[in-house]
């Protein structure tokens, strides 16, 4: 058994950056009949090397090359993404991956990410509490109002109560937010 992990990343002495990722569908196809247990991927921004920037869609990529392998996205970085429009996400991957995915979600460690999204560094664990508990609940499907707002996330996960979301870190905050 073994995990395969694709951060993407495509240095000037490497591969490029195209055929790293159709590597990585080639490598993921192949290895679903050959005992992997996951495909994971994972999220930064700014890097000079082109680490993943873009988790939601290569595991989408996966998914429709693949039939069995489960999918993790391990992490992506909850203080860039709106809540509503990551469960949109999520559940639409949900969907074409029938089930096999997972996200973890975390804060982030880079300040040079939070300059490039405008994003205050030093609030973060604040922004992600507040963006956690709306994406768990949309992610169900399931009718709520936030702010004054209807929210109504479909189509319908294939996953009851949508697709699992994890909450990562290495912290007392983050071991809270995982409990949630």
């Amino acid at each position: 058994m073994f995990t395969m992990r694709f951060d993407m990343r495509a240095p000037d002495s490497g591969a490029p950056a195209p055929l790293l990722y159709r590597s990585a569908l080639e490598m993921a196809t192949w290895a679903e009949t050959r005992g992997c247990i996951a495909a994971v991927v994972c999220e930064h921004h700014r890097a000079e090397d082109g680490y993943l920037p873009s988790p939601l869609i290569l595991a989408s990529a996966l998914a429709a090359r693949t039939t069995t392998l489960p999918i993790m996205i391990a992490v992506a970085l909850l203080p860039f993404y709106d809540p509503v429009r990551l469960a949109e996400d999520l559940v639409v991957l949900d969907n074409i991956s029938e089930g096999r995915v997972t996200c973890i979600v975390a804060l982030g460690y880079r300040p040079e990410e939070f300059a490039m999204y405008g994003v205050d560094f030093h609030r973060r664990g604040r922004i992600a509490d507040e963006k956690l508990e709306v994406l768990l609940q949309a992610k169900s499907g399931e009718p709520f109002v936030h702010d004054g707002r209807p929210i109504h996330v479909t189509p319908a996960p294939v996953t009851p109560g949508g697709p699992t979301v994890m909450w990562g870190g290495g912290s007392a905050p983050a071991a809270r937010r995982g409990s949630q």
